[in-house]
């Protein structure tokens, strides 16, 4: 009251100004509470438009992780069933691979007995009959080592035992055998040796299934009249063999396939399916176990295959 009476006795002019500016800042306070409320009740219905879809994406949320879960739930029962199948398959591979061997080599040993036994000159188609024998039992055999060596690497059972030995030797012990095989076939094979002795830390086994699986399988596919060559060499501290043919080679989209277990091209090399697909399989896991590495170059179909592996020659080079 005494700010109004106070008011009242200023001249006009003043007064009036000094009550404009009252009403003022009357306006301004109204405005700005007025504005204010209308703010508050914007954002509270934001909120609440905001917990609303919080709410609707929790709930689709949930119904998705409960999906998720079950799905879950269904690929573990799905891989235990794929671990018991796979194991069933590995035990049924090595006591068939097991089992099979005794009576082979029964088969065998009586189908070599035969032949000793039959008479020479006439007796051709006996002696024809009694030699396929023999050549499907070795070929049966093979198979059988294969399959138990399939079975030890799904069961983890696969051991290397690794020694200090001479390559040299061994590559020549291998050769040896390999040539009988390539002669037969009227394939010329070259090996290209080494200057010097070449002393590597592996299984020796092992590696001499790699070089007569790779060998092997070359005067296989290579036509009467074909040329294989064998090279090996050392290079900062690894090992590195090739084996080169001038078969029929193998198609590029094949090339990486071909390591594969039970992997038979449609675009066979020969033209027939020779073999079971395994035994470029068991290489590669023979080189691996080795920390090596393997793998097969070719222009294409009519042009050749280069095979070639390479392994640490002491164990320093092996990565851990």
């Amino acid at each position: 009251m005494l700010i109004i009476e106070y008011i009242r006795q200023l001249s006009y002019p003043i007064y009036y100004t000094v009550l404009t500016a009252a009403l003022l800042l009357l306006t301004f306070w109204i405005a700005r509470r007025f504005a204010m409320r209308k703010m508050k009740r914007v954002v509270m219905k934001a909120e609440h438009n905001y917990q609303q879809q919080i709410a609707a994406l929790q709930m689709q949320l949930s119904g998705k992780v409960s999906m998720l879960e079950s799905m879950v739930e269904k690929l573990k029962l799905s891989n235990q069933e794929l671990n018991r199948l796979s194991e069933i398959r590995s035990k049924f591979m090595s006591i068939v691979a097991h089992d099979l061997r005794q009576p082979l080599t029964s088969i065998q040993g009586f189908t070599s007995v035969l032949m000793m036994d039959s008479p020479q000159g006439g007796g051709n188609n006996e002696q024809m009959a009694l030699n396929n024998i023999l050549k499907a039992t070795d070929n049966m055999n093979q198979l059988m080592a294969d399959l138990m060596d399939i079975s030890m690497i799904e069961s983890g059972k696969f051991k290397m035992d690794f020694k200090n030995f001479n390559f040299n030797q061994l590559l020549n012990d291998v050769f040896t055998l390999q040539q009988v095989n390539a002669q037969k076939k009227g394939i010329f094979l070259t090996k290209y040796e080494y200057p010097t002795d070449v002393t590597i830390y592996a299984d020796r086994f092992r590696i001499s299934q790699v070089l007569n699986n790779l060998l092997g399988n070359a005067i296989k596919f290579s036509p009467q009249g074909g040329r294989i060559e064998i090279r090996y060499f050392v290079q900062n501290g690894w090992l590195v063999c090739y084996v080169d043919d001038e078969g029929p080679g193998i198609a590029y989209d094949e090339q990486g396939k071909i390591f594969q277990k039970f992997h038979q091209s449609d675009k066979d090399r020969s033209g027939r399916k020779q073999g079971w697909g395994l035994g470029l399989s068991i290489a590669q896991e023979i080189v691996n176990a080795h920390n090596g590495e393997i793998g097969v170059e070719s222009p294409g179909l009519g042009h050749g295959a280069l095979f070639w592996f390479r392994i640490p020659m002491e164990p320093a080079s092996y990565s851990a």
